[in-house]
């Protein structure tokens, strides 16, 4: 069984059973084509961790070489609405915050991945997450300790 097959599996158990399980391998393609510098491609959000509802979206990302134009993205995420059966929430992967890039590896998942740039890419967003909780652990600590972020 593929990755893309276990995926499919595991949204199927953990959804509401409302909801009809996605052709992964549809989507990858979809993207892929039009993407033609695709990277990498990710689901994420309410999908995957068993909060989705018949009206949830589905929540994807994909990482492509430089950034990805925000009307193609549109465009693309209007077209897989047909392919999947709700609305699609498509973002451009390097364009998205660090904090943001990192949630959607840890919670997400990756659908495919180009090899060594997929990879590289998540390490590198590794370590700018290091270093951004390094920077800011000290405001961290103080707003834990005060117990208000506001007014300080």
């Amino acid at each position: 069984m593929n990755s893309i097959a276990k995926l499919a599996n595991k949204i199927e158990l953990k959804a509401n059973n409302d909801i009809p399980p996605f052709n992964f391998d549809s989507v990858v393609e979809f993207i892929r084509s039009a993407f033609a510098q695709s990277l990498a491609i990710y689901v994420f959000g309410s999908r995957l961790n068993a909060t989705a509802h018949a009206n949830s979206d589905l929540d994807l990302a994909v990482l492509v070489a430089g950034y990805a134009d925000p009307i193609q993205l549109w465009d693309i995420s209007n077209l897989l609405v047909d392919h999947v059966g709700c609305s699609v929430d498509l973002l451009d992967m390097r364009a998205a915050s660090t904090v943001m890039q990192y949630q959607i590896l840890q919670t997400g998942y990756r659908l495919w991945g180009k090899e060594p740039d997929a990879g590289l890419f998540e390490c590198f967003v590794a370590s700018e997450k290091i270093a951004l909780n390094s920077a800011r652990a000290d405001l961290l600590n103080d707003i834990q300790t005060q117990g208000y972020v506001y007014g300080r």
